[in-house]
């Protein structure tokens, strides 16, 4: 009976733990166009963007309530960057990011 009660434990704590939003995922910005505009934030911390030809993301981390992304801008200044941003708002489908007081809201696309 204690294997059982520890078993069914375990997989109850999984499964909470599977319910918990995660910042890895597919991320869109709704910009009404017809052209999507977001990032990738992958499990191994490494990133992409999404039709933002000028920029090119490499990795992100999160620490505490901050987003922090690094990349490269490609535009007519090439150069690295690091950009700190605060996660207001973080649920499955949801993300809403804040640089300088300024928000963004992004959207968990599920392709």
């Amino acid at each position: 009976m204690k294997k059982i009660l520890g078993f069914t434990f375990v997989l109850m704590t999984l499964g909470f733990m599977s319910c918990s939003p995660s910042p890895v995922g597919r991320w869109i910005e709704p910009t009404g166009g017809t052209e999507e505009q977001g990032f990738v934030l992958n499990q191994d911390g490494s990133a992409t963007s999404i039709n933002m030809g000028f920029l090119e993301l490499i990795k992100w981390e999160k620490k505490g309530d901050l987003l922090i992304l690094n990349g490269r801008n490609l535009g007519s200044v090439k150069r690295e960057f690091v950009d700190t941003m605060k996660i207001e708002k973080l649920t499955k489908t949801e993300l809403t990011l804040s640089h300088a007081g300024y928000p963004v809201t992004y959207l968990k696309d599920c392709k």
